[in-house]
């Protein structure tokens, strides 16, 4: 009897990269941007008035003045000139969850706080409260320091652990 020739071993497919919807592939980049670039800083305290409550109606918070955002600048953006960038893309198109402080507070306390549930109330003065039931509650100041009123991206510039 002749020993029959081995089989030859299956063909893999090449290894694909994972490309998913635009919008969470520009949410990843961004998250992962922001966890290097905050990498060894600290976030400031400062005091604000507490609210709570779902995303903005009709009214929307006062927005902050340039000047004001000229400070301390924390998530999702350090700088003035980083938030007159991510206020391009978004003016493109990209990343609109970023014109709702309510959202961008919401992703801070997942993101930076790494909260599991945190619920945003409604903004309050340039302020919106995010509590979690198992971390408490933080109130957040947040700036416009791109573009103001409704088609200006939001940025956390303090928090308050209350």
């Amino acid at each position: 009897m002749t020993p029959q020739p081995a089989a030859p071993a299956p063909v893999r497919p090449a290894h694909r990269r994972w490309v998913g919807p635009p919008r969470v592939v520009a949410a990843l980049a961004l998250v992962a941007a922001v966890s290097v670039a905050g990498c060894g800083s600290t976030t400031p305290q400062t005091a604000s008035t507490p609210t709570a409550t779902p995303p903005p109606s009709a009214s929307s918070p006062s927005a902050s003045s340039p000047s004001a955002a000229a400070g301390t600048l924390l998530w999702p953006v350090t700088d003035v000139t980083q938030a007159k960038a991510l206020q391009a893309q978004v003016d493109q198109g990209s990343q609109p969850w970023l014109l709702d402080p309510s959202e961008v507070a919401t992703n801070y306390a997942t993101t930076v706080l790494q909260w599991r549930a945190p619920s945003a109330g409604a903004p309050d003065d340039g302020t919106v409260v995010v509590t979690d039931p198992d971390a408490g509650t933080v109130t957040l100041t947040m700036v416009q320091p791109a573009t103001t009123g409704s088609a200006g991206v939001w940025i956390v510039s303090a928090e308050q652990r209350n």
